[in-house]
């Protein structure tokens, strides 16, 4: 058998051992759920009874049926390629609102009353998880637990393959619904342990899946808790339609100056300055919002005579105004530098291009804000990462 071969059937059996554990753990926390609930009998055993069993899932992240996008202008770029099969829409092809052909729309599938709030980074003392945008697991502890031995038993959760790990808890006496990130002092009687549904690097898979699924059985064990786990075929649907979802409100926007003349770091780093930007590293420059978050960045194309700025729209607030800064410092450079703004082809662009791209911006923020991702919050750092 060739090489080639050999490793096709590797991955084969590790996937179907994959499944088979993540079967098994589930069944044993089944058992144990059922074991813990039904009466004993007068022997001794436990009395079962024949009910059929729903998996315990996190709410379904909101969906989207966006029609079939136009071809696109060269002045907006995709998303990397680390998005792997993913087509990314680009601004110029959305069809405008109010216009008859309306190309381009998102329907919540879940009430806003449903939406989970937007996610604290833990600064705040909010939850880390949600609902839009992880598979949960919630873990019910028999009697407080302190937080500093759930610190410890979860400091080892951190990623599941390319998908980040979360941990936060529910204080004792607190609601279901004010879980918050875990602090040492604090008592919980509700761990919830969950994984990103889908990022830039694409949807939950069966491997990361099984990752999480282990580590959440590893926490549940020494804690004698229930791990009641989802299925693993409704998680990776709900992932698959969570990623589906954003890509198509994906979109970072590139505009470029071509200079006259060839522009090294040096003269990159004295136009910065000139133009208020500060330095990144890696010879990028970045213009960030008063709390430091960053707005848009500025940097060297392939060419030397080509300065590239670039938006990344869901994770710049709309509030901060990316699009029209960004334009008025890439105006501002090309002043500086004699030269002149031009698309990924070296065209010109034309202004009524620009005022387009402004509109169909702000109908993308809509959408973000209508499946619980708001562009810049907590949760839309997390999924366009």
């Amino acid at each position: 058998m060739s090489s080639l071969g050999i490793s096709i059937l590797i991955l084969a059996v590790s996937a179907l051992i994959s499944v088979v554990v993540v079967n098994l753990m589930q069944a044993r926390g089944r058992r144990r759920r059922l074991s813990a609930m039904l009466p004993k009998t007068a022997e001794g055993a436990t009395a079962h009874e024949d009910r059929s069993e729903a998996a315990d899932v996190a709410d379904e992240p909101v969906t989207s049926q966006p029609a079939a996008l136009r071809s696109a202008p060269g002045a907006v770029r995709g998303v990397s390629a680390s998005r792997g099969a993913r087509l990314e829409p680009r601004l110029g092809d959305v069809a405008m609102p109010g216009s008859d052909d309306r190309e381009f729309s998102v329907q919540a599938a879940v009430p806003p009353e449903r939406q989970a709030p937007v996610a604290a980074t833990g600064a705040a003392g909010g939850p880390l998880l949600s609902p839009v945008c992880d598979c949960i697991v919630t873990l019910a502890l028999d009697a407080p637990v302190g937080g500093e031995r759930l610190i410890g038993l979860t400091k080892g959760i951190r990623r599941a393959g390319a998908k980040p790990m979360l941990v936060d808890g529910v204080p004792a006496g607190a609601g279901d619904d004010e879980a918050c990130a875990l602090a040492p002092g604090v008592s919980y009687r509700l761990l919830r342990i969950g994984v990103l549904l889908a990022n830039r690097h694409g949807p939950l898979n069966a491997m990361e899946y099984s990752e999480f699924v282990s580590a959440v059985q590893t926490v549940a064990d020494q804690l004698s808790a229930l791990a009641d786990t989802p299925d693993m075929a409704d998680a990776i649907a709900l992932a698959r339609d969570l990623d589906s979802t954003c890509a198509q409100l994906d979109a970072q926007i590139g505009l470029n100056v071509e200079s006259p003349e060839p522009l090294g770091p040096a003269q990159l780093s004295a136009l910065a300055a000139e133009l208020g930007l500060v330095e990144r590293g890696g010879h990028r420059h970045a213009r960030l919002g008063p709390d430091g978050e960053l707005v848009f960045t500025m940097l060297l194309d392939d060419s030397p005579q080509r300065v590239c700025f670039l938006l990344d729209v869901p994770r710049t607030a709309e509030a901060h105004d990316g699009w029209a800064a960004m334009l008025d410092c890439a105006q501002e450079a090309a002043a500086r530098l004699s030269g002149k703004l031009v698309d990924d082809g070296g065209r010109p662009i034309p202004l009524e291009s620009l005022g387009t791209i402004g509109r169909q911006l702000a109908q993308r923020y809509q959408s973000l804000e209508a499946i619980g991702l708001p562009a810049g919050s907590a949760l839309a750092l997390r999924v366009f990462n």
